[in-house]
């Protein structure tokens, strides 16, 4: 199966672009929860983003 190319942009739009963020952020969280309790290891991702420059997660 072919995936199509996806095209980058900076979304203008404030309510828009932090919605999105959100949406990726929950993904990326139950992600790392989910593949923490598969490896049985210890995770930590730090992301450096405009909307929340402290993101942190850690999963024992």
């Amino acid at each position: 199966m072919v995936r199509k190319k996806v095209n980058l942009a900076y979304i203008t739009n404030d309510s828009s672009r932090e919605a999105t963020y959100k949406k990726i952020k929950k993904s990326l969280m139950k992600n790392m929860s989910e593949l923490s309790t598969l490896c049985r290891s210890t995770l930590v991702l730090s992301c450096i983003v405009l909307m929340n420059p402290n993101l942190r997660f850690g999963h024992p």
